[in-house]
Parts: C-alpha cells; structure tokens; sequence
C-alpha cells in the first residue's frame, strides 16, 4: 500500500534521533520528494504543540529555525526544545547545521 506524503514525513521526522537535525529538504528527499522542502513545512506545522513527535528537529538548510512573524513564540519553543535535545541554538535561532546534521541512509 502506498503511503501518503504526510505519512512518509512522519515518519523521516520521527526516525531523528536527539541531538540531531534534517532540513526540510532532506525530509523531502527522504520521503522521494526532493522539490517539496516547503509542502515538508506544513505537514510539520500541524504538529508544533505535540509533545510527542519531534516536529522541531527539522530547519532550514542554512541551519536556522525559519518560524517567523506570528509564529515567533513557536520559535522560542523549537529553540528550547532543541537545546534540551543538547543543540546549542544561538540567539539568532541558527545553529551549526554541519554539527547536527542527520545524515537519514
């Protein structure tokens, strides 16, 4: 059986482990979609106050959470939830993409 797009993000986003990261193209990638970086974000967003799926370990390629204008309390809280995964987000929501790279095979 086929499994839908949201299915296969699902999937890519709960196999990141802690401490780790994937842009959103690389979970497009992951799920035979390379062109769809963006569709990657609104699955996610439906899932940003569950606790219970890693929703935050997924940023863009240059290494920065791309929350932005009304969301930014959403930023603030993917930035704590990452610290607490041990990745160290600076004050400008970016990171070191190279450090925290999951690399999904």
């Amino acid at each position: 059986m086929e499994h839908s797009f949201k299915e296969k993000v699902i999937a890519v986003v709960q196999g990141i482990p802690p401490g780790k990261v994937m842009s959103y193209g690389q979970v497009a990638a992951a799920c035979g979609s390379p062109r769809s970086a963006r569709e990657v974000g609104w699955v996610l967003n439906g899932f940003d106050g569950d606790e219970n799926f890693p929703w935050w370990r997924v940023v863009n390629k240059q290494g920065r959470i791309s929350i932005k204008g009304t969301f930014v309390s959403t930023a603030k809280v993917q930035k704590e939830k990452l610290q607490k995964d041990g990745v160290i987000v600076g004050d400008d929501f970016s990171l070191e993409i190279g450090k925290y790279l999951y690399v999904n095979s």
